[in-house]
């Protein structure tokens, strides 16, 4: 009996599809961006105590309420990259800064924002906070596409503990900074914070383990 030919997806199929695959992923690095920013004036008390360890470690004044949620962007390029591959959740991650970008320049256009430097950042610091973010990301997807597999939880763990630090350490030694010990002590609390994210966000990735499964092709994780 003769087999019937498989016929391959066209590339306009193709193309439709990876579309469809974007929208998720895009849209929730969007909103992690969005919450972070928007939480950036709430101050978070609660790690003043670390001060009573080391008065270097005391972050009351730098930390707010948005670097806490900032490490949520490493969970969701963990969930994209264990569903979809590098590949595609690279573009994500470029499709949701061309997105954010979009809408800053909308609203500036619309006079929702009257002033960029003043109502959201100055221009120097935007650009390195992107700048450190984006290797973040690329850091945090290629690590965990090489680390998949068995045990499945050392590839999202270590992805984003080591994303989110390297975020953190290129975004706190950029040309503005002072190099000192207050430095080193900033450093430290950052790095605390995505390890402690890292740790936290294997439980809803075993949760979701099920519900989130690799396409055929990207096994593992």
């Amino acid at each position: 009996m003769d087999r019937v030919p498989v016929s391959r997806p066209g590339p306009v199929s193709r193309f439709v599809t990876a579309l469809i695959r974007l929208i998720f992923p895009v849209l929730a690095l969007c909103a992690a961006f969005l919450l972070s920013f928007y939480l950036r004036d709430v101050p978070a008390p609660e790690f003043a105590a670390l001060g009573q360890i080391d008065p270097l470690l005391d972050p009351s004044d730098w930390i707010n309420q948005g670097f806490i949620v900032l490490p949520s962007v490493f969970f969701i390029l963990n969930l994209s990259s264990r569903r979809y591959g590098a590949a595609l959740t690279l573009t994500a991650a470029f499709i949701a800064w061309l997105v954010l970008a979009g809408g800053i320049f909308w609203a500036n256009r619309e006079g929702l924002i009257a002033d960029f430097e003043e109502d959201v950042s100055p221009y120097a610091l935007a650009a390195s906070f992107t700048g450190a973010m984006a290797v973040g990301q690329l850091v945090n997807i290629l690590l965990f596409d090489w680390l998949r597999g068995i045990p499945w939880w050392k590839a999202p763990f270590f992805a984003a503990f080591v994303g989110g630090t390297v975020f953190a350490v290129v975004f706190n030694t950029r040309p503005a900074m002072v190099w000192d010990a207050e430095l080193g002590g900033r450093l430290a609390v950052e790095a605390g914070i995505h390890f402690t994210w890292a740790l936290v966000q294997l439980l809803p990735t075993l949760m979701l383990r099920r519900t989130i499964r690799p396409l055929p092709g990207f096994g593992g994780a």
